[in-house]
């Protein structure tokens, strides 16, 4: 037969505090066995080993949503294990992403008193397709998309781009042209043939800049990079948009790849 122990000796037995077993009673992950005409709850003996579980499961990062579902259905704890694995592996990843970027942010303000290290590059002309468009950057993912619709084949890799014609910040209102790099065997839908234009861009003499990690920070980037030029007294040019490159776009956040390019004499 179970024999019936009080909050305070499980909280003994399992050496934590009566508090803590009170906690789990109000989150309903560790409820009393009953409780009796003076009010106490009572609890099972094997529940000691429940909560052993719920401190495991705890230990590992499962939430008491989930703890509660495990313990009432007892559903397999592979599975259980499994998911959270996946789950701290990404973790894992991101911490080991961020530790690099913080290492090279610090040697990039030791280096040049920005957050970036940009590299000189020479652009050859290229072509590409694009919009008009006067709009938030926040948009600028719902105007890319909207392009990528607008074909019937994308070539091997389609691959998007922004030209900023706003020679300043203008997070509300920019004008900009959302491109797609021309790839031979791209094809537009024929309702799309009169709408989307072609041009050849010829950037020249960039300072170019590779980031990685969230879209919502690329402007944050692009004060950096202007902050560098000035630092490093590089001319940026008036005559040549800025433009941006979507190299990767992930739902990992941490794989996507953006390259920033601003003309310069």
């Amino acid at each position: 037969m179970n024999k019936y122990i009080t909050a305070g000796e499980l909280a003994k037995l399992a050496t934590t505090t009566k508090r803590t077993i009170q906690f789990y009673d109000k989150k309903g992950v560790l409820k009393p066995a009953k409780i009796n005409e003076s009010k106490y709850r009572l609890y099972f003996e094997r529940q000691v080993l429940d909560y052993q579980m719920i401190l495991l499961l705890s230990t590992l990062g499962v939430s008491l949503t989930e703890i509660k579902s495990h313990l009432k259905k007892r559903n397999d704890l592979a599975k259980l294990f499994e998911k959270k694995e996946d789950l701290i592996k990404n973790k894992i990843e991101e911490f080991n992403f961020n530790l690099k970027n913080i290492r090279q942010y610090l040697l990039n303000l030791k280096n040049n008193k920005t957050l970036v290290n940009p590299k000189i590059k020479f652009i050859k002309p290229f072509r590409v397709y694009y919009l008009d468009k006067i709009g938030s950057y926040a948009k600028i993912g719902s105007y890319c998309q909207e392009l990528e619709g607008m074909f019937l084949k994308k070539g091997r890799k389609f691959t998007t781009l922004t030209i900023f014609e706003n020679q300043n910040y203008s997070p509300k209102k920019s004008k900009m042209k959302i491109c797609a790099l021309y790839l031979p065997g791209m094809e537009l839908k024929k309702n799309y043939i009169n709408i989307v234009q072609e041009m050849v861009y010829n950037p020249g003499k960039v300072m170019s800049y590779m980031y990685h990690g969230r879209g919502e920070m690329l402007s944050l980037f692009w004060k950096e990079l202007e902050k560098y030029c000035k630092l490093k007294k590089y001319q940026v040019r008036t005559d040549v948009f800025d433009y941006e490159i979507y190299w990767k776009v992930s739902v990992n956040l941490i794989k996507q790849e953006f390259e920033f390019f601003l003309p310069i004499k």
